[in-house]
């Protein structure tokens, strides 16, 4: 199995997600015989905010580079980030990539056409949402990408950032959520939820709503796992 690497911290909360999920998954499908080699390069997420913010990405893109090649240095064989956000500048760095780097972006797209979903709401970050990140890789193959109006996106950013992201789980914001979605699913008749934010999944789960939810990042978690085996 290959070691794997993972940019952490961005944000905390997600990445005991991806380290836990990752163990899981590997014990669970190998018989409790395998536990994973994981090496994690923590950064600091003000750092990548702030970036964010200023729409630096180039900025951006150099701290993911620095990240993955810690990580080739300590071993790791292949590698993720632990964030949808971040994805905002695959398409600049991906040819400098010092190692294997699995997008969550690509390995949900598969996901959505493997289970043959025509037209899904997107929830995530107000820089993810912003970028049309996913609408993009939705829309190429085939599948419509409803996102939430801008006053929506600010309100879902707020919900996310700070308490969220760090793994608090306010109930007020996870009804003002649940409340948004379920509009959009009212409104739009979409047939599936993308969780497109990493520590989505803490707050919404698959009872909240009457649609499949894509959680992205354990879509993610498995298929770090299948390129690990392979």
């Amino acid at each position: 199995m290959k070691k794997i690497g993972l940019i952490g911290g961005i944000g905390p909360a997600s990445t005991v997600e991806y380290y836990l999920g990752l163990i899981q998954k590997s014990l669970a499908e190998q018989n409790n015989s395998i536990y994973p080699e994981i090496v994690i390069d923590s950064v600091n997420m003000l750092k990548h905010d702030v970036a964010l913010e200023n729409g630096d990405y180039s900025v951006l893109g150099e701290y993911l580079l620095s990240s993955l090649s810690n990580l080739k240095a300590a071993g790791a064989e292949i590698a993720a980030i632990t964030a949808n956000t971040e994805h905002i500048v695959w398409d600049r760095i991906c040819n400098n990539f010092p190692l294997p780097v699995i997008s969550i972006v690509e390995e949900t797209v598969k996901e959505l056409k493997r289970l043959r979903f025509k037209k899904a709401l997107i929830f995530g970050t107000e820089s993810t949402l912003r970028s049309g990140l996913y609408e993009k890789a939705l829309t190429v193959n085939g599948i419509k990408a409803v996102i939430p109006c801008d006053a929506e996106i600010s309100l879902l950013g707020k919900l996310i950032y700070p308490n969220l992201e760090n793994g608090i789980v306010i109930p007020s914001d996870k009804e003002k959520m649940i409340a948004l979605a379920n509009k959009y699913i009212e409104k739009e008749n979409v047939d599936a939820l993308i969780l497109g934010c990493t520590e989505l999944p803490l707050a919404i789960k698959s009872e909240d709503v009457n649609i499949p939810i894509v959680n992205t990042t354990q879509v993610h978690i498995n298929a770090i796992y299948q390129y690990a085996i392979r």
